[in-house]
Order: C-alpha cells, then sequence, then structure tokens
C-alpha cells in the first residue's frame, strides 16, 4: 500500500475501444522481454488504435525499498510536479495533480498538451487487436497516450510489468431522423425515410461489447418497412486503412422490430475499429392508423450486450425518436348568404380516398398523386356542408372540382384551392415584473420565466377555417339570340285581321 500510494498510477477516461482479443496470442513490440526490464501491456488495446510510450522521469529504488523518480519537470507540468527538495532532482505531485485514483482535468490537459510536443519517445505501435506489449523498458514513469487520452504508469524494479486496461467512459449515443428531420409531415400513403445514426463502445467499464441490438417500436401507422442501408462507417481519416462495411444485404428486414449485430469474431476480437459508427436507413409507408393532428412517434433504441446473441444487455440502452405528423382540410358548402347546402359532391385529381365509418362527410386519404389527373371518387358534403379531408402533409395544395351541386344550384366551372391545417399550436407565456412610475409609465420590466403550453383541437374544428365554396340558384338568364315568341304572336294577329277584312268584303260585294 506505501508503494501504491507512491505511484502515480492514473487512468483517464477514453474514447470507444475497439478491437482487442482475449487470446495467447500478443503484439510485441521492443523485441523479445528480458530479465531486468520493465513492460507495459495494454491487455485490450483498441484495433487500429496508435499507441506511444513517453518516458517522463527515470524510477530508482530507495535504501529501504521505496520507489523515487528523478529528473527534470517540463514547464508544461510545472503546476502538478515539484521537487522534493531544492536542487535534489526527485520529484513528486503536488496537490493540483489530483490523487492517486483520481487525476485532475488540468494534469490531464497539460499531460496532452506536453505529449503532442515530444519529438521523440519510447515505443509507439498500431494495435492489431491483439495484447500489446512494449518490451525492455527502462524503469520510469511513463505517458501512454493514444488519440483516446493519456495515461501514467510507473515501470521499476519493484512492479517491472504494468497492465492498462485501455476503459472507454465515452457512452454510446443514438440519433434519429425522418425525412432528414426530427419532425417531419407526410400523408397517409406517403413512403418516409428513416435515418438511424449510433456511435459504439467496444467496452463499457472492463466489460466488452459483444453485440448491438437496433430496436425500432414501428407503431401501427408504420407499414411496409424496409432496410435499405445498414452500415458501419469509420472516420474520414480511417478509410483507407479501414474502409466502411456494408452489411445492407445481410439486414433487410427486423425480426421482432429489431436486428442483432455481432461486435466481435470467434476469438472475441471487436469486428470494427475503434470510433465506428452504425448508420441504419429504412423506408416505411404511413398507414391510415396514423394520428390526426397528433405526434405520431417512432423510437430507436440502441442496446449493448454482453453476448453475441443480444441476450444480455448492459443496464442502459440509449435511444431517440423521430415524429411524423399528418393533417386534415376542411371546405363548406354555402349559398350566397352564408346559408350551409347539403348534396354537393366534390373530387380531387391524384386523390384516392375512403369513406370514414359512421362519420358523415369525413373522408380519409388512402394515397395522393399530384401528377396525376385522375379524378378522385365523388365526395359528398354532410347535412351541414361540411367536407372533410384527413391525412394530408401540412405542404399539399389540393386542385378541389364541383362534380354535382346542390339541386337548384349551378355547378361551379373552377377549381377551388384546399390546403391542411395545423391544429395544435405552442403558446408561450412569459412571466416577471413590470415597474411603472408615479405618471404610470413603464420604466423596467424583469422577466422571471417562460411557460410553453400545447394547444391541440380534433379535425371537426376545422369548420372555423374551413374553406367556404358559394353556389348561386339556378335562374333564367336574358336571351342573346334568336327571334323570340312576340314576332310570332305580331304576325297571328296581323293574319286575324286580314281575314276579318276579306270576310267583310266579300260579304259587301254579294250585297250588291
Amino acid at each position: 500500500m506505501k508503494k501504491m500510494k507512491k505511484i502515480f498510477a492514473l487512468l483517464i477516461a477514453m474514447v470507444m475501444v475497439l478491437g482487442m482479443s482475449t487470446m495467447a496470442f500478443a503484439q510485441d513490440i521492443g523485441g523479445t522481454q528480458a530479465a531486468g526490464k520493465g513492460q507495459i501491456t495494454i491487455s485490450n488495446a483498441a484495433k487500429g488504435e496508435t499507441y506511444t510510450i513517453y518516458k517522463l522521469f527515470d524510477a530508482t529504488l530507495g535504501e529501504k525499498g521505496e520507489v523515487a523518480y528523478k529528473g527534470t519537470i517540463p514547464s508544461e507540468l510545472a503546476t502538478y510536479f515539484e521537487e522534493t527538495s531544492t536542487g535534489s532532482g526527485y520529484v513528486k505531485a503536488t496537490a493540483a495533480a489530483g490523487t492517486a485514483t483520481a487525476m485532475s482535468d488540468g494534469l490531464k490537459a497539460a499531460l496532452k498538451t506536453w505529449a503532442e510536443s515530444q519529438s521523440g519517445n519510447a515505443g509507439t505501435a498500431v494495435s492489431d487487436g491483439t495484447t500489446l506489449h512494449f518490451n525492455n523498458l527502462d524503469y520510469g514513469y511513463y505517458v501512454v497516450r493514444t488519440t483516446q487520452g493519456e495515461q501514467l504508469v510507473s515501470v521499476d524494479t519493484t512492479m517491472p510489468t504494468v497492465s492498462i486496461i485501455d476503459k472507454n467512459t465515452t457512452t454510446p449515443t443514438a440519433g434519429k431522423k425522418v425525412d432528414g428531420q426530427k419532425t417531419a409531415t407526410a400523408s397517409i400513403g406517403d413512403t418516409v425515410t428513416f435515418t438511424a445514426v449510433f456511435d459504439t463502445t467496444n467496452y463499457i467499464g472492463d466489460e466488452q461489447v459483444k453485440s448491438y441490438t437496433i430496436s425500432d417500436t414501428l407503431p401501427p401507422f408504420l407499414g411496409s418497412v424496409a432496410i435499405t442501408e445498414v452500415k458501419i462507417v469509420q472516420s474520414a481519416n480511417d478509410k483507407i486503412n479501414y474502409p466502411d462495411v456494408d452489411l445492407s444485404s445481410t439486414y433487410t428486414s427486423f425480426t421482432n422490430k429489431q436486428i442483432i449485430i455481432p461486435w466481435v469474431d470467434d476469438n472475441n476480437s471487436s469486428l470494427y475499429k475503434n470510433g465506428s459508427v452504425i448508420n441504419v436507413t429504412y423506408t416505411a409507408v404511413v398507414t391510415s392508423t396514423v394520428n390526426i393532428n397528433g405526434a405520431n412517434t417512432n423510437k430507436v433504441t440502441l442496446t449493448p450486450n454482453k453476448d453475441k446473441e443480444g441476450k444480455n444487455p448492459f443496464n442502459k440502452p440509449y435511444s431517440d425518436t423521430a415524429v411524423v405528423n399528418t393533417y386534415g382540410a376542411a371546405l363548406k358548402k354555402v349559398d350566397d348568404k352564408g346559408n350551409p347546402l347539403k348534396g354537393a359532391e366534390f373530387t380531387v385529381a391524384g386523390l384516392v380516398v375512403e369513406a370514414v365509418t359512421g362519420e358523415a362527410g369525413v373522408y380519409r386519404v388512402v394515397s395522393y398523386d399530384p401528377k396525376s389527373t385522375t379524378p378522385s371518387a365523388a365526395m359528398t358534403v354532410n347535412d351541414n356542408g361540411k367536407l372533410y379531408i384527413i391525412g394530408l402533409a401540412s405542404d399539399v395544395t389540393l386542385k378541389v372540382t364541383e362534380s354535382k351541386a346542390p339541386d337548384g344550384y349551378n355547378k361551379l366551372t373552377t377549381t377551388t384551392d384546399l390546403t391542411a391545417q395545423v391544429l395544435t399550436k405552442t403558446i408561450y407565456e412569459t412571466s416577471g415584473t413590470r415597474y411603472y412610475d408615479a405618471d404610470g409609465n413603464l420604466y423596467a420590466q424583469e422577466e422571471t420565466g417562460t411557460t410553453a403550453q400545447t394547444v391541440s383541437k380534433n379535425y371537426t374544428e376545422l369548420e372555423a377555417n374551413a374553406v367556404s365554396i358559394v353556389n348561386d340558384k339556378g335562374v333564367e338568364l336574358p336571351s342573346t339570340g334568336g327571334i323570340g315568341t312576340t314576332i310570332f304572336y305580331i304576325i297571328g294577329a296581323i293574319l286575324v285581321i286580314g281575314a276579318g277584312v276579306v270576310l267583310v268584303t266579300r260579304r259587301r260585294m254579294n250585297a250588291n
């Protein structure tokens, strides 16, 4: 214990450890280990990760068996190390360095700066995923550096071999979008594209991740789900030596709403390089079970497992959500005085609809093709002259054509634009204090907080903003062509008068 207190064996948080091996195979740097020399062993070196060691101080054994450290203190580390006595050359850690089990953040940053400035080192290697040995080292106090962080270890006569577990304390993450956004809008029948991105790690604490389970809730409002891409993606700097791995042909669909990706081979060596990201892309069709004017949430979860079958998860999964919204539109058929009219029928080009059972005048979208000129089935307004079309994306504009007018009214010859309406709104209220002078003038105000309240309405409440379509009664319009009937009456009268004159004339001639 006395010796351990003097050895500054501190571990920094690492980022995404990939590619270790628990087999007997090892990677030896510096030749075959010789007696009387030191050794640093990294038992779970990450495949593809570069490990470099730097000697900071020499280590010597005192007369009573105590370990002492000697050397020049770099200026970057002067806050964290000091001489045991002026001019002695022996060093010790200051309080700013932290404790024997917890390195301070300041020392972590200072070590990184110092290591980056060093032109020489005591050894470097790119891990092949097996146990990594730096052999035949002089006894000393070393900094072990990777792109993930730095560690301080002591290699001396009383502890000639030091083992490091390259721990990863960065947690995995999960991110999800639909059509490239966190919240998207779609009509029933539309195909939407979900993308899920997962940052991974090979170790959680001291335990290796052996598989990842990707689960999706796939609620009823999503149908015809198909996976189009599953890739293990490397960072830009790693793509040459470690190209992306395409698993799309292996995973084309979800089984029981999940896929399981093994993360180790038969030797328990990680299959993918440190820093790998899982990208999953899949499509789905919005179905008629979608909630109109409400958030239709789809959740994806990444679960790291301790076995290859996904049966033994770690304590914490990582999740994210994406939302699909769909809305409704409404029109009302009225006369020229605004009174509702029943009996009118409408069609929309490119729209396929179905009547909602038990709800007069309500039609649900089955599909919509804005490029099609084929009219929909006739949609009839209810007794109050209302027509509702539900299941529309917010950016859709329908061209509505009146196919049948109410009895006694003229049918419209032009189309009417109809757009979906968002009925959910977020209202923000700010609370605080206002200050007025003696004349009642506001001279200052202090805000103490803002609250948000979401207000939602049912699609039947679209009436207030429904598009009014007016019909006029049928009437006899003035004639602009033909000779009409008056001339026939005049001719008839002339003929009658003429016949009378002829008759009188004949009687007078017979009398004579």
